[in-house]
């Protein structure tokens, strides 16, 4: 294939064109095999090697192209796998009757004990004990913006009238419903309509209400590891649950198909906990198994937005030609869980489905509420926090990874799940177990949770290893908190090594 210089008309930031330019050419079939070198490259569509240096980087994250060290890019998907995601890309029709299946009847798995459920988003109850607090639920509380939050509500209170005193919607009002399909279109590249969105407090109501929809009868598999309340929701319902492993690359599909699952509840753009990014072969895998078996795909998209090296992972469910995928999401991290403001987006068999027989709900997220936030994302706000919230939490991401580098720490630990969302991986080598980690952490005053805390049910996973949400982190106390960690895990450690030095003596 000859490469053309590259043509912009919407002027676009050109590695984003770039990237577009390959992708398509990638998924219709007509690059194959090696990719020219950034030099030939930037050469040939007449741009920079540095923007040809980012575009390689974004393909090679969402699993277009992999890289071979000295040889160059290669194009990842074979010849069919191209076929198959350029008819995804253009097909329009959708699967019938997707929300209208029949109910099978099934023995109930026991739920796992929620006592030992562990979330991401839901802090336990009153004000933390512990120095620091490295669970996930997190977010910077410092940056929400208050000026901007406090102005709008007072512009609502003074210009809605009694809009904010009346019923609202049961999908929500309008306004807030067309703000976030724009949202979704620049953020996730996803083409929604207003009617397509329905808001509600919280993601445990949206997993409600999409259980009513879909069915108790229905059988629902989960990734494992993954989000315990999601388990303990399913439980509730008394639905048949099978947890299924994860590899490398996501959820383990094989395993999936041998559940006979209906629906999937999955994480692909960043996975919760593992930090798992989803190919785009994989992707469109699970996309033909859905099709094949029709299966509804749950895509939970919590925090994948704070991508710290390239731009966003694209959803699922801009892959999506079926109808296959409902999306869900929340402003939990990206402005305030207190909030309580989630939305799915259904597809429109399903959206069918949920008119006929759930839309006699009324909106859990009062009126007042979702003016604001409305405002917050149609007049800029919400575009122009979220930067300075994406630079905010790259500095601790990066800061607390140099630390740790930089710590005594860095010769006995590896680090997982980088460059994407709000915590990190840390898995200790050799020496104490999960348990003894997170207890000897809590002892010099640090709160963190292990690994092996979000498996509803026996799965594998690394040992010794524990999640790090740095989102609340203070940059300046970083220093501290890992002297405190060096302290509750290598301290029993160099004891030992200075008692062998000496011969075992005491100090002369």
């Amino acid at each position: 294939m000859v490469w053309q210089r590259l043509d912009n008309p919407d002027g676009r930031p050109l590695n984003e064109a770039v990237y577009e330019y390959i992708r398509s050419e990638i998924c219709r079939g007509a690059m194959r095999g090696r990719l020219p070198s950034k030099n030939r490259a930037a050469e040939a569509l007449g741009v920079s090697k540095v923007t040809i240096e980012k575009a390689y980087e974004q393909l090679k994250a969402e699993g277009y192209i992999y890289a071979r060290e000295r040889s160059g890019y290669f194009v990842e998907l074979d010849s069919a796998m191209a076929w198959r995601a350029e008819r995804l890309a253009e097909q329009t029709e959708r699967t019938d009757h997707v929300g209208g299946r029949t109910d099978r009847t099934d023995q109930v798995n026991d739920p796992s004990d929620p006592s030992a459920i562990h979330d991401k988003d839901d802090p336990s109850e009153g004000l933390s004990p512990f120095v620091y607090d490295l669970n996930t639920y997190a977010v910077s509380a410092d940056s929400f913006p208050f000026a901007v939050w406090s102005r709008l509500m007072r512009r609502v209170m003074s210009e809605e009238g009694p809009a904010i005193v009346g019923n609202t919607p049961p999908k929500g009002i309008i306004a807030l419903r067309e703000a976030i399909v724009s949202y979704l279109l620049t953020y996730r590249g996803i083409s929604a309509a207003p009617e397509q969105v329905i808001v509600g407090a919280g993601s445990e109501w949206i997993w409600s209400l999409f259980i009513q929809l879909l069915g108790t009868q229905r059988r629902y598999a989960i990734e494992n590891p993954g989000y315990g309340k999601v388990s303990s929701i399913l439980g509730a319902y008394g639905v048949v649950v099978s947890r299924v492993g994860m590899g490398d690359d996501g959820i383990d599909l094989e395993a999936l198909r041998g559940t006979q699952a209906d629906v999937v509840h999955i994480t692909p753009s960043h996975h919760f906990p593992l930090g798992i990014i989803m190919p785009i072969q994989k992707r469109l895998e699970l996309l033909a198994l859905a099709a094949e078996k029709d299966m509804v795909i749950i895509e939970d998209d919590y925090d994948s937005e704070f991508r710290f090296a390239g731009r966003p992972i694209p959803a699922l469910t801009g892959l999506d030609s079926h109808g296959r995928v409902i999306y869900v999401n929340t402003f939990a991290k990206s402005l305030a869980p207190s909030l309580r403001i989630s939305y799915m987006v259904l597809p429109p068999a399903l959206l069918a489905h949920y008119e006929r027989k759930l839309s006699f709900y009324a909106c859990t997220v009062p009126g007042f509420e979702q003016h604001v936030m409305a405002r917050f994302l149609s007049e800029g706000h919400f575009a122009r926090h979220f930067t300075r919230m994406k630079a905010t939490y790259k500095a601790k991401h990066d800061a607390l990874l140099e630390g740790i580098a930089a710590s005594r720490l860095a010769p006995d630990v590896a680090i997982t799940g980088k460059s994407v969302g709000l915590h990190i991986l840390l898995t200790l080598k050799g020496g104490l177990s999960e348990s003894d980690m997170v207890r000897r952490a809590a002892q010099q005053g640090v709160a963190l949770r292990g690994l092996s805390a979000f498996c509803t049910a026996p799965c594998a996973i690394p040992a010794s290893t524990v999640v790090m949400g740095f989102a609340s982190l203070d940059m300046a106390g970083i220093p501290d908190l890992l002297r405190r960690l060096e302290r509750a895990w290598l301290g029993n450690r160099e004891k030992r090594a200075g008692s062998a030095a000496d011969g075992g003596r005491g100090a002369d």
